[in-house]
């Protein structure tokens, strides 16, 4: 084949008939790739992957249009030989042949795959179609077997509901049969009891009667034997006085005989013998006399003796006798005076008996008896009355001290029989106390026995005489006065260390005197600096807390003249708690020890006088000193109201006497002048010291001539002097009782006829009036200067005072560690939860924040009810319920989180808390604490209740509206309950909670409540402890929050879900008491804590 041949061999062929070409080129089947497509699993295709396939499908056919085109081009070759032109052009006419062959095989090319372009979309929507079909189908079957499922859980349900229902309703009833039997088995129980304890009533009545009988009996036989012994001792007595003149006479008639042979034998001496015979005559004539009227009068000592015996005070008789008849007893004016001349007689016959040997015990008893406190009147009266002769000699012998009080020797017999009524406790000093009692009442028993039956009687009866020797008066005697000196020593050292501990009772029982502020002769000038604040030692050891302040080196310093009563004063406001041991001349004091410790108890006092203004809210804070508004339950307000009606009891007896002792009216007519000088202003003084003249009273009563008139002038006066130092709305009050007086008075007189004594009933009466109207008066001047200092201890001048009284009392901040354990043992127990619950309130306060705007519309979540019980509280809370200091929010600070989530965790424990695990600086707010935890415990208690009421009241299908109406009447119904009986128990919560049930079964209803609530009140129950904390989480919600505006909101928020939020007003006012607790105490005792932390760490 020559060149140009193999150069033009190209050659290509193509069907002339395109759909044979068609049917021959495609396959039967269809392709691979689409019989995938169309296997593969008919879920729903999208948009996205419909356009994605169709791109690659436009690539895949471009790629194969360029391998045809590339196939159809020629390859070019270098012409070896022939024509260059020849074959340009034999190749130029190929080639468009070729091309237009390649056009239209690329048409056909293209109009066949259109065609199956078609083809697949046609498919394709076929395919999109019976899925979306098959789709539909699908939805519609698995509708239908939702809604037969739905209809199938409703039967379910239902029949549940039905089974729930049955058992509860067979669970009541076998709750009602029961009850129903054990109320049936209680009641024979009771009656089996009541019929045992009437058959031992009966039988213990019958024994009683015959020990009576046998009692009555033996006591028959013992007064025969005593009368029987007294008869045969009179006799002897009887026969020994005759004997005793028969040798009288026989010695008389000796003696004249002896003097008649003197005269015989010695004529010269006659006339001195005549005139020694006539003196000595004479001397036993005096003596005799002296001896009868000494017997006569001041009696014996066998007299003396047997009078104490015959007032049946003995070792043996007080055993059965109770401890308020035997104070009565030895307080009788009868009793004291017999005791007291056997006493004094004694000491008269120890004195003759050792004369200067006697031991002096004048240090013992000057611990016991004040100095006797003269008249301090300015007037020139007062002078006189110093002296004048009857002032002079009384006060000579009122200053001899007895060597044995009669008070003071009866408590021997108290201690020894009731050293629990005496005693605050047991140590050392009163168990010696009680022994050396006892040993003194054995010698002094002794020592009358001795008295009365001689020597011989102290031996036993199996003793000879040769073996021991009986014991005669004086050696008895001075047993007697030994065992009395040790018996004094212990009671002197008792006293001593039991006046401070009376200190702090004394302070509250006499809240009237404490609270008394410095005197100021005009409005005193108030300066807002804690450091010109000081306070006043009290001047006497009756408990008077005053105040003063001063400027600089100016001070405003209490009157030095102003009168101190003594502490056997009968004003009602001074009375002591200690057993009274005064009669008469005898009076006795708190020691010396008491007063030079006073400072210490007045800076107590004052103290926790400022800390109760600070922490104060109202107004009226000096109302609250005043002790007659106190709980009258209180055994020193009991023990002061006895004291005080024993000696008004024990004057009127003395007045009553055929001889009233008038000394007591003087005693208290000085009282009285003396407290109205102390009380009114200077220019009145020397009126009221010549208007009540004691001198001018004494003479009258001392002449037997009582002048009623005058004495009423006295009283008129003195009334007159309190009405106008009264405010003028206490005038008419006054006014009233000085009227109501004056009748009592006249109704007296006519009864009790004209005699000395009833003149001085009244009189003592009327002074009793006078004096108890000027501690009223006194208390309501108490009262005005608190409120007068209220202004200036509510602000920092209190602060700077209790942080300055703390630190005297407990050190500076650097002993912290030592002088403040129980602080720093309730700090780090605070310390590692304090971060974590901090976080917690910070969280559920930003959900409060952020849900504000929708959390109205979500419905409320409780427990254990079925129900939703929407309770909104209705009444807002006041902003700032404590005007002196701002209740602010916690910002995390370390010291104000510790004391506040420290002080919520301690009001939060159920047991009650004791001065021994309260921190010390928070002691004397200890009762402030109790109450905390007394509302809180309230508020749980009301919470289980309304919860339990509720769950009933659900399960009686009672609507929604009355459900909270019902829930906001059980809780007012159930504080008013509690605040009337705040002792209240669980049958008078049942009647509370029974009066809101239905009638038709409300002892069904009320007896599964009792069930509930008895569970419920456990400490380990899940209710319980579920609510007490959320009643927590409320309450720490409130105290973190401080004066946040959406506290109110995170509190109901917190107690919703327990179904209590018309509860959050209380919570609210109680966290703000804990809020102003530890704001006051962070500001006081602020260095305390930070050093107290950072010792810790």
């Amino acid at each position: 084949m020559t060149e140009p041949e193999r150069l033009g061999g190209i050659s290509l062929s193509f069907p002339a008939n395109e759909e044979d070409t068609v049917t021959t080129t495609s396959p039967k089947t269809l392709p691979r790739r689409l019989r995938r497509r169309l296997l593969e699993p008919k879920s729903p295709v999208s948009a996205e992957e419909i356009d994605s396939k169709l791109r690659e499908a436009d690539l895949r056919r471009q790629q194969y249009y360029e391998s045809l085109s590339s196939k159809a081009r020629p390859k070019m070759r270098s012409p070896r030989s022939g024509s260059i032109e020849e074959l340009s052009q034999r190749l130029e006419s190929k080639l468009n042949a070729a091309e237009q062959k390649r056009l239209s095989i690329l048409e056909k090319e293209l109009a066949r795959l259109a065609k199956m372009d078609e083809a697949r979309q046609a498919a394709k929507n076929g395919l999109e179609q019976r899925v979306e079909k098959e789709r539909d189908e699908l939805e519609s079957k698995v509708e239908e077997r939702v809604l037969k499922a739905e209809k199938n859980r409703m039967l379910l349900f239902k029949a549940m509901a039905q089974r729930r229902a049955a058992k509860r309703q067979r669970a009541a009833q076998s709750l009602m049969k029961k009850a129903v039997q054990e109320t049936r088995y209680k009641e024979s129980v009771r009656a089996a009891i009541y019929q045992k304890r009437a058959a031992a009533e009966s039988k213990r009545m019958g024994i009683l009667e015959a020990e009576r009988r046998r009692a009555n009996a033996r006591l028959t036989r013992v007064f025969g034997a005593a009368s029987s012994v007294r008869s045969q001792k009179e006799a002897e007595r009887r026969k020994m006085k005759d004997r005793l003149e028969e040798r009288l006479q026989r010695a008389k008639k000796l003696k004249a005989q002896y003097m008649r042979r003197r005269r015989g034998m010695d004529s010269c001496s006659s006339s001195r013998s005549e005139t020694m015979r006539k003196n000595q005559v004479h001397l036993v004539r005096m003596l005799v006399r002296c001896w009868r009227r000494f017997a006569k009068y001041k009696k014996s000592t066998f007299v003396l003796a047997r009078a104490y015996h015959e007032l049946g005070i003995n070792e043996k008789s007080i055993e059965s006798v109770p401890f308020e008849q035997f104070a009565i007893q030895m307080n009788s004016v009868s009793v004291i005076q017999t005791v007291k001349a056997l006493l004094d007689r004694l000491e008269i016959r120890l004195t003759l008996s050792k004369e200067s040997n006697v031991e002096n015990i004048n240090h013992l008893l000057k611990h016991i008896f004040p100095p006797v406190r003269r008249g301090k009147s300015p007037s020139p009266m007062s002078k006189g009355e110093q002296n004048s002769p009857n002032s002079k000699m009384g006060y000579q012998k009122l200053k001899k001290i007895a060597r044995y009080p009669a008070r003071i020797f009866l408590c021997a017999y108290m201690i020894k029989q009731h050293p629990g009524a005496i005693f605050r406790g047991r140590g050392e000093h009163e168990i010696a106390l009680v022994e050396s009692a006892t040993c003194l009442i054995r010698e002094f028993e002794l020592l009358v026995k001795v008295i009365l039956e001689g020597p011989e009687s102290t031996l036993p009866g199996n003793v000879s005489f040769v073996a021991q020797r009986p014991k005669k008066f004086r050696s008895q005697l001075e047993a007697f006065d030994k065992a009395w000196c040790s018996y004094l020593e212990g009671f002197v050292v008792w006293k001593i260390n039991d006046a401070k501990l009376l200190e702090k009772d004394l302070a509250k029982t006499q809240e009237s005197e404490l609270s008394e502020v410095s005197k100021h002769t005009s409005s005193p000038k108030i300066i807002d600096s804690g450091l010109n604040q000081k306070t006043v030692k009290a001047s006497s050891p009756t408990n008077r807390a005053l105040f003063s302040e001063t400027d600089g080196a100016r001070e405003s310093k209490a009157p030095a003249d102003s009168h101190l009563p003594s502490s056997s004063s009968p004003s009602p406001g001074s009375s002591n708690l200690s057993p009274s041991l005064n009669s008469g001349s005898e009076a006795i004091s708190t020691p010396n020890v008491v007063a030079n410790s006073f400072d210490a108890a007045l800076a107590s006092e004052n103290e926790v006088i400022v800390n109760e203004i600070v922490h104060d809210n109202s107004s009226n804070f000096g109302d609250s000193l005043d002790p007659n508004t106190g709980d009258t339950s209180n055994l020193q307000v009991r023990v002061k109201e006895t004291m005080e009606k024993a000696f008004w009891d024990g004057v009127m007896e003395s007045m009553k006497q055929s001889q009233p002792d008038f000394s007591w009216v003087i005693k208290l007519m000085k009282e009285v002048r003396d407290e109205l000088c102390e009380i009114s202003p200077k220019d009145w003084r020397q009126e009221i010291v010549q208007t009540i003249d004691t001198d001018v009273l004494s003479q009258l009563l001392a002449s037997g001539n009582v002048d009623m008139g005058y004495l009423g002038n006295i009283l008129e006066f003195s009334l007159g002097i309190l009405l106008k130092l009264s405010a003028p709305a206490n005038e008419e009050e006054i006014r009233v009782t000085h009227h109501k007086l004056m009748t009592e008075l006249g109704e007296i007189v006519p009864t009790d006829g004209h005699s000395n004594s009833s003149y001085a009933v009244l009189m003592v009466k009327g002074l009793r009036f006078v004096l108890q109207q000027i501690q009223i008066l006194k208390k309501e001047i108490s009262k005005s200067r608190l409120k007068l200092l209220e202004p200036l201890l509510k602000g920092p001048a209190g602060l700077e005072y209790l942080k300055k009284s703390f630190s005297s009392r407990h050190g500076s901040p650097d002993q912290a560690s030592s002088s403040l354990p129980l602080t720093k043992r309730w700090l780090l127990s605070v310390r590692g939860e304090a971060e974590r619950e901090w976080k917690e309130h910070k969280d559920a306060l930003s959900a409060v924040i952020n849900n504000h705007s929708g959390s109205s519309g979500l419905p409320s979540t409780t427990m254990r009810t079925g129900g939703n019980v929407s309770s909104v509280s209705k009444v807002n809370t006041p902003s700032f319920p404590f005007p002196g200091i701002e209740l602010s929010e916690c910002k995390g600070e370390t010291v104000d989180l510790l004391v506040r989530i420290g002080l919520l965790k301690m009001v939060s424990e159920i047991g009650g808390l004791t001065l021994e695990t309260v921190p010390e600086t928070f002691q004397l707010n200890l009762s402030r604490l109790r109450d905390v935890q007394s509302q809180i415990q309230k508020i749980t208690l009301v919470s289980i209740s309304v919860l339990i009421l509720q769950q009933t009241l659900v399960s009686g299908n009672s609507s929604s509206i009355d459900m909270e109406a019902i829930t906001r009447t059980c809780i007012n119904r159930l504080y008013e309950m509690l605040d009337a009986k705040p002792d209240a128990g669980l049958s008078e919560i049942m009647e509370t909670l029974s009066e809101l049930l239905d009638s038709n079964d409300a002892e069904t209803k009320k007896q599964v409540i009792a069930n509930m609530l008895v569970k419920s009140l456990q400490a380990g129950d899940a209710v319980f402890t579920h609510v007490s904390q959320i009643i927590y989480l409320a309450i720490r919600a409130a105290v973190l929050a401080g004066n946040n505006t959406k506290r109110k909101q995170l509190v109901e928020t917190m107690l919703r879900k327990i179904g209590a939020a018309s509860l959050s007003d209380k919570v609210i006012e109680v966290s703000d008491i804990l809020v102003l607790v530890a704001t006051v105490s962070r500001s006081v005792h602020g260095l305390w804590y930070e050093e107290l932390l950072k010792n810790s760490n």
